[in-house]
């Protein structure tokens, strides 16, 4: 009785670790086949303000190295990294920039991470950053804390969490000044309207 008693045990146990998910597994449903859009919830939470700042509006990410962040509230601004350049605008302050992306700024640093990420690009994860991969039965999460920083800092930590079998559905971002990102993120959807809108969101941000 003992022994299939723990026979069982052991059989629940394997089942158990072969449903977990590995961060390969996880980058991989992470990366899009043509390109994802995702609705997310901001609230940024920042030392100099008595009140936490709350965002939302779409993400979205093709490959193999574009993302989009459309924010739709509380203003309307658009910011995307496509390949080694950032274009941000901001209509409502007549706001402007186009530059190149400096992995040395904690604020592009996260950006590049962030494409990495929607991309399923663990190659840049790994060159960026050291990985922290956790998994259990039902949930996994992904801990990032850059290698490069000032000695006199924080390093910038991302962590991503998610279901097992699904996306990220949660994400944190925390800069070294110890301001931080929160981010509620749904379920990625995909298809060729959702890739044609990304290309005329990102032409017309192009084209501004």
């Amino acid at each position: 009785m003992i022994k299939k008693s723990s026979l069982l045990l052991l059989s629940v146990f394997s089942i158990s670790c072969l449903a977990q998910d590995t961060l390969e597994i996880v980058m991989q449903r992470m990366k899009p086949e043509s390109a994802v859009q995702i609705a997310y919830q901001e609230t940024r939470y920042m030392g100099l303000f008595d009140e936490d700042w709350q965002g939302s509006g779409y993400l979205y990410a093709a490959t193999p190295s574009t993302m989009l962040k459309q924010q739709l509230k509380p203003e309307r601004e658009m910011m995307a990294a496509d390949g080694s350049q950032l274009i941000y605008h901001k209509p409502s302050t007549r706001t402007y920039h186009q530059t190149q992306l400096d992995e040395s700024n904690s604020m592009m640093a996260s950006l590049v991470a962030f494409k990495a990420m929607l991309t399923g690009n663990l190659v840049m994860l790994r060159q960026l950053y050291t990985l922290k991969f956790s998994a259990l039965e039902s949930s996994w999460k992904l801990e990032m804390t850059a290698k490069e920083h000032e000695s006199n800092e924080e390093p910038l930590k991302i962590i991503m969490q998610g279901i097992n079998e699904q996306a990220a559905n949660k994400m944190a971002v925390i800069l070294p000044d110890g301001d931080r990102s929160l981010y509620v993120l749904s379920r990625p959807q995909h298809g060729r309207a959702i890739q044609q809108h990304m290309q005329e969101l990102l032409l017309s941000l192009k084209n501004h």
